[in-house]
């Protein structure tokens, strides 16, 4: 070969190696003159846009495809592994009609310090996914808009002829264990639909009707339990406030109950929860105060909003808070506290116990953060608040006590309505 055809071979190659990102940028915008590509950028509308694609639009069979199982009750009190196809986290073809469309998973883009557009493979970014289709043939926006609105119909279908349909009871434990899987775990995508419920995970051998807890008997849930007439007639109480939304917008009055449980360990408080949120079909949230952070519960009450009509239940408060003062973890981390010894002042260690008490120590949970949640700048509607404690006295009258009578009689209604509404007294079984 002549030495002058090799220099200018090698040449072109060179001047097409460094330019070929600029030929790739060429090629895609002549390419999307016909393709359009559409990214969705962010997990929730991801998950709600694939749930959609399943059930409405046929899908090719030639793809990639992803497997697992989560523990999970069965309708018939068992408990074990339910296995599943795991829609979404591989790329697959749909079809509109007889023309195709193409969904796969996408990288977030980044802004690189030059400002240019750049893109990463990190964990976080798997949320993000785009659909590829050829123009005119798919409207992407109605698309998106009504694989939101099935969403939320989903979450927002709360009328009791929805049982026959799909129940909506679930128990979730708030914060999650890192060993949780199932309805109680952040990997199923959605904190508020039980994930079996979900059409991206295709159940292999069950359907949707045979998961969940199991009903505690044929007959209403509270039957099971005993208590006084005047406990089980509260029923009636939350069943109709369960109903009134309408009632409660017409009025200007914020569509929230607040409920404090108190007696003796083992009167059943939170039995009394749980069928209080089985009988009416409502999901139950248990929140675990002395693990949590401020940030931590202003993002799981916020994220239960989208599940209402639903309860939180917070139980033994008398172990996280003694008053204002949060007791559950006085040196949590290490942080915020000195403890005394040679060398500090007593006045620097005052201050920083009453700092701590008051909820300011790094990763505490503070008291006036609860009350924000219960009754602050952002309405918690629809939300039916349960508070357990087993020694009352304990409890900061800006939460809500029993209100007493200038007689020494004690009227269970509270003394903060709007936080906390009614006192519940259970005591032991009568004869």
């Amino acid at each position: 070969m002549d030495l002058s055809r090799l220099i200018a071979g090698g040449a072109l190659l060179g001047v097409v190696a460094s330019c070929w990102s600029r030929i790739q940028l060429v090629c895609w915008r002549l390419i999307n003159l016909c393709i359009q590509q559409v990214v969705i950028q962010d997990e929730h509308t991801q998950n709600a846009l694939v749930d959609y694609l399943v059930r409405e639009y046929p899908r090719s069979s030639s793809y990639d495809k992803m497997y697992g199982s989560y523990n999970e009750y069965t309708v018939d009190g068992k408990f074990g592994l339910i296995p599943f196809e795991l829609l979404g986290r591989r790329s697959i073809i749909f079809w509109n009609g007889w023309i195709p469309f193409y969904y796969s998973l996408g990288n977030r883009p980044q802004q690189s310090t030059s400002g240019s557009t750049t893109t990463t493979n990190s964990n976080q970014d798997r949320g993000f996914c785009a659909l590829t289709f050829v123009r005119g043939t798919l409207n992407a926006e109605d698309l998106i808009k009504a694989a939101c609105e099935a969403r939320n119909t989903a979450l927002w279908d709360v009328d009791l002829a929805h049982k026959n349909r799909q129940r909506r009871f679930f128990i979730k434990h708030i914060p999650t264990s890192s060993n949780t899987r199932g309805s109680n775990s952040s990997s199923t995508g959605s904190s508020t639909l039980a994930w079996y419920h979900q059409r991206r995970f295709r159940l292999l051998k069950h359907l949707p009707s045979e998961l969940g807890k199991q009903m505690s008997s044929r007959r209403s849930p509270l039957e099971d339990l005993i208590f006084p007439r005047r406990i089980k007639d509260l029923i009636r109480e939350i069943c109709l406030w369960r109903n009134s939304k309408a009632w409660y917008q017409e009025r200007g009055i914020p569509w929230k109950r607040g409920w404090l449980c108190f007696g003796p360990p083992g009167t059943g408080k939170t039995a009394l929860a749980r069928a209080f949120a089985e009988e009416l079909d409502m999901p139950l949230y248990v929140f675990n105060l002395a693990e949590m952070t401020n940030n931590e519960l202003i993002q799981a009450w916020s994220e239960m909003q989208a599940s209402t009509p639903c309860v939180a239940l917070i139980e033994d408060i008398d172990n996280v808070f003694h008053l204002r003062e949060n007791v559950a973890r006085p040196h949590f981390g290490g942080f915020g506290r000195r403890k005394k010894g040679k060398g500090n002042d007593n006045n620097e260690d005052e201050g920083d116990d009453r700092e701590a008490g008051r909820g300011f120590m790094s990763g505490m949970l503070s008291f006036d953060c609860l009350l924000n949640c219960l009754d602050g700048v952002e309405r918690s509607e629809g939300v039916f608040t349960i508070i357990t404690t087993n020694d009352v006295s304990k409890v900061d009258p800006a939460l809500g006590q029993p209100r007493r009578l200038p007689d020494g009689t004690v009227e269970f209604i509270s003394t903060r309505p709007g936080r906390i509404d009614k006192a519940v007294e259970l005591s032991y079984m009568e004869p």
